[in-house]
């Protein structure tokens, strides 16, 4: 009888073992899951902020070309005004 129970015992902390095991992976799963979608995400930012970065740089640009246009403009104004 006692046999059966130490048995029975033995068997019970092998199953209790055994799922707290398969909670503990699908945990570290998870969690493994969540930080390639992290990195991911993380890269996809990165790379955003240089393109973000990229055309700052051109706007930039553009802007003191479009202030040399103008002024320029201005001076060949002012030339056919005084003609």
């Amino acid at each position: 009888m006692t046999e059966s129970v130490s048995h029975f015992l033995d068997s019970a902390l092998a199953i209790v073992l055994g799922v707290i095991g398969w909670v503990i992976k699908k945990l570290t799963d998870r969690l493994d899951n969540d930080e390639r979608r992290l990195t991911k995400i993380e890269v996809e930012l990165a790379a955003q902020r240089e393109r973000d970065t990229a055309v700052e740089n051109r706007m930039t640009g553009l802007e003191s070309s479009v202030k040399e246009i103008s002024y320029k403009l201005d001076r060949m104004m002012e030339m056919l005004m005084k003609r």
